[in-house]
């Protein structure tokens, strides 16, 4: 099974950034591109663009599911003990090098003690760390998608990432997508949802911002059918600066604040934790609690 197909990537609208985004690419040893609209229209037809394109050919689409099983089994292979089903109930630090943890596992609790614990709980970070590790404040939103019902395959889908044109005051947001085989071509607004408990979550998508994801569609996306929309419903975790919080206070090791941008950079991610947990210093203020 593939984990990651490089269908590429294609980037347009207003922002200044393509130019320095592309010298970055180059400067790792990828082969950025600027098409013009006429030209981009003519490679990807099922997509509408304004201005020119940056398009980088190595981008990909990851398998999301297939990738954490396939973690969880290189983990497996070397140590770690996988629980599903298991929920945290709470944390509580007991020396600087011992932690407790209370969990449940189908209803039976049970308690955990460990020197270090490394805590990715996404939505739920605010709820389990409080008092425990001096998180920023993070917004937890409930996103709404949606799959849309593919009417030209004609050419090869690469992702995409528009922001907003003048004048289209309807966005709430840059929408950024790809096509999801067997489901559609899924788009978004970026991290605009509304406020949620994550256990208190409807799962319905919010019906004005629901409607304009499918004017866009309509407009910016002709190879799909506007009219035939699977929502789907996620939450983003987004710290004040959107950038993600990597840093450790005393036993406890914080990874939160992804804010919607963070499953790609999981192996790099799980590096900084790990470095962290086995006692070196945070790489990088940037990711501090602060």
């Amino acid at each position: 099974m593939s984990l990651l197909d490089q269908v590429g990537i294609v980037n347009s609208g207003r922002t200044a950034d393509y130019p320095a985004v592309a010298e970055a690419l180059a400067a790792v040893g990828l082969d950025p591109e600027f098409v013009d609209p006429v030209e981009a229209a003519r490679r990807w037809p099922g997509i509408r663009f304004a201005s020119t394109v940056l398009y980088n050919p190595q981008a990909g689409r990851l398998d999301a599911d297939a990738s954490v099983a396939a973690l969880q089994q290189v983990a497996a292979a070397h140590g770690a003990e996988i629980r599903h089903h298991t929920r945290v109930l709470s944390l509580d630090v007991t020396a600087d090098d011992r932690m407790t943890l209370e969990v449940e596992t189908a209803g039976v609790p049970s308690t955990l003690v460990a020197r270090r614990v490394v805590v990715t709980a996404g939505a739920w970070s605010s709820k389990l760390l409080g008092g425990v590790a001096p998180i920023p404040r993070l917004v937890v939103t409930q996103e709404q998608p949606a799959h849309f019902a593919v009417t030209d395959e004609s050419f090869s889908w690469p992702g995409f990432n528009l922001a907003p044109p003048a004048g289209d005051d309807y966005w709430y947001s840059g929408v950024y997508g790809m096509f999801t085989p067997g489901q559609g071509v899924k788009a978004g607004w970026h991290g605009v949802g509304p406020v949620v408990d994550p256990d208190r979550r409807s799962f319905e998508p919010e019906p004005v911002q629901f409607a304009a994801l499918e004017r866009f569609a309509r407009e910016w996306l002709p190879g799909v059918d506007a009219t035939r929309a699977a929502p789907i419903s996620c939450t983003y975790t987004t710290s004040p600066d959107s950038n993600f919080v990597l840093d450790r206070s005393g036993p406890v090791i914080v990874g939160a604040g992804f804010s919607g941008h963070g499953f790609k950079f999981t192996p790099a991610i799980g590096r900084v934790l790990a470095d962290l947990a086995d006692g070196a210093s945070p790489s990088s203020h940037f990711f501090a609690f602060r």
